[in-house]
């Protein structure tokens, strides 16, 4: 690891691929590989601050990036945009086009809300907004299930 610290830019491949075998040889816990993994990644992205989150991935095997925190927190990121994307596209087909003047739109509150759901309530709101009649019946879900 420590040789990992001070060596160049070009180098650092070639030790994060040596870390990553050594530690599936020699270490049998997986919580403790998947320690190993999260410090070579915590030193990649400290040291190499210039690159980019794929530069510093390419690091890495496809299946030692699925394990680290970075991998798993931008899946997360990911799939929460997506949710979001398709409750408000969903909600703008039903009640109008997102941020139109008429009566009916989301508006801009409304989709701040909507943004700061979490995965769980997202699912639930796309559940729910099957049976909405009107705008109203989003405003009552999103004040009984937005806070919680």
């Amino acid at each position: 690891m420590i040789q990992l610290i001070i060596a160049q830019e070009a180098q650092a491949p070639i030790l994060v691929q040596q870390l990553l075998q050594r530690s599936r040889t020699e270490i049998a816990d997986s919580s403790v590989a998947r320690d190993i993994i999260d410090l070579l990644e915590t030193v990649l992205v400290s040291k190499f601050a210039q690159l980019s989150r794929e530069e510093i991935q390419a690091m890495f095997l496809l299946s030692d990036i699925k394990q680290t925190r970075v991998y798993q927190e931008a899946k997360q990121e990911g799939r929460q945009e997506g949710e979001v994307r398709l409750v408000l596209r969903l909600l703008s087909k039903r009640f109008g086009k997102i941020g139109s003047p008429q009566s009916g739109s989301l508006g801009d509150r409304r989709i701040q809300i909507i943004n700061s759901l979490t995965l769980e309530q997202l699912d639930n709101l796309g559940d729910a907004l099957l049976d909405f009649g009107n705008i109203a019946d989003l405003d009552d879900w999103l004040k009984s299930h937005a806070k919680e």
